[in-house]
């Protein structure tokens, strides 16, 4: 990590804290660090390690050539002793987990250390794996081959991490394409990696566990409050009650899906717009109408939503995390994307490569589901499923 990498993680640690100064502040405790040392000061960062001077023993040497002697000063140099914290988490094992969707497939690294859980890396690809699906009921070899390449390269990236203990979840796609089967087989085969094939109720429950367990981790305190997860190929509801979950349903709705059933080509026409909303709207009307503190949204199309609206460059967890957006702001993208086309959808700031297409039907749910329950804004979390999959894993490993 370069200092200009740490710069940056300060700030998303603390956003108030203008760059220059973060730079300054980063730039004089190496200067500390550097003085402290060459005045011969041992440095101990507490649960990290130890800097500390060594000077090797002075040596005469011998030139073979002509037997001439030298007198060899012993050199002085920095060591670093690691901290017993510090390799403790090194040798701790890597855990992974895997959540296979319609449009995405994402990969997440952590560990279990002392009773909690560190999330450390996470790796996506966009293998449109349901596209298709609407009109043949089957994944095509074309999107086969590329999920095949998306876990081949998983695969390489956990046995870097010396990972041997994973939990890989398939969603909507999986349940829906008549071939699933043959896919799952092909891909253990190929890849030597083992879907579990979960069901809507699964699916729900385990995008609540990554839902309490990242509102625990902020300021939020919510008790009757509803959950949605808009994913490729469907999109999940669950009613929270005195943070009991009380309602979970499942519709067949998802950004994919709808793009693919509307044959969607952009930009849009207002007509084709309408239609769009109103079909998302009759079956929004299957669910029961109740009062919440908030909407809490999670997974892709909910990541996507918060990059547009902070016009965010690249992903940042923390500036997404716990991000609100109103009701105002999913009209007007919606609107904006909708007259655009294709090659400047993908220009636009915030968007993510391969999700141009599918980003303004999966924005149309949220919009349709502030109008059906009268809420005027959504809380963003970046914790879900593809983190419950640790959660679960870390709850059977000793």
């Amino acid at each position: 990590m370069t200092k200009r990498e740490l710069c940056e993680k300060l700030r998303l640690r603390f956003p108030d804290l203008e760059k220059k100064d973060c730079q300054f502040l980063v730039d004089n405790f190496f200067e500390i660090l550097a003085e402290s040392l060459k005045k011969g000061e041992k440095i101990e960062l507490r649960g990290f390690g130890v800097f500390e001077i060594s000077k090797a023993r002075s040596y005469f040497f011998i030139n073979p050539k002509n037997s001439q002697k030298y007198y060899l000063q012993g050199k002085i140099r920095a060591l670093f002793h690691m901290g017993k914290e510090f390799k403790e988490r090194l040798n701790t094992p890597f855990l992974a987990g895997m959540d296979l969707g319609t449009q995405t497939f994402r990969l997440i690294l952590g560990k279990k250390f002392k009773g909690e859980i560190l999330f450390l890396k996470s790796y996506r690809e966009n293998v449109r794996l349901g596209e298709g699906l609407v009109d043949g009921g089957k994944i095509t070899e074309i999107a086969l081959k590329r999920a095949k390449e998306a876990l081949r390269s998983f695969r390489k990236i956990m046995d870097n991490f010396g990972v041997s203990d994973y939990y890989a979840i398939g969603t909507a796609v999986f349940r829906k394409a008549e071939n699933a089967k043959d896919v799952l087989s092909e891909i253990k085969k190929e890849t030597g990696i083992s879907i579990e094939v979960v069901s809507p109720e699964r699916e729900a429950e385990l995008t609540l566990d990554g839902i309490l367990y990242g509102l625990k981790k902020s300021d939020h305190n919510l008790k009757n409050f509803l959950i949605v997860d808009v994913g490729g190929g469907s999109t999940e509801f669950i009613y929270m009650e005195n943070e009991r979950p009380i309602y979970i349903k499942s519709l067949d709705i998802g950004a994919v899906t709808l793009k693919e059933t509307f044959n969607l080509r952009y930009p849009l026409t207002r007509g084709v717009l309408k239609s769009l909303k109103t079909y998302v709207r009759e079956k929004l009307a299957f669910l029961p109408k109740r009062n919440f503190e908030k909407i809490v949204i999670t997974g892709g199309t909910a990541s996507l939503l918060g990059s547009l609206d902070l016009k965010l460059t690249k992903y940042e967890f923390n500036l997404l995390h716990g991000h609100i957006i109103t009701r105002e702001r999913v009209n007007k993208l919606i609107q904006k994307l909708s007259e655009m086309t294709l090659p400047r959808l993908k220009k636009i700031k915030g968007m993510e490569e391969g999700r141009e297409d599918i980003a303004l039907p999966g924005f149309v749910i949220y919009e349709e589901i502030l109008d059906y329950f009268g809420e005027n804004e959504v809380l963003l979390s970046e914790f879900g499923i593809l983190e419950a999959t640790l959660l679960y894993l870390s709850k059977k490993y000793n």
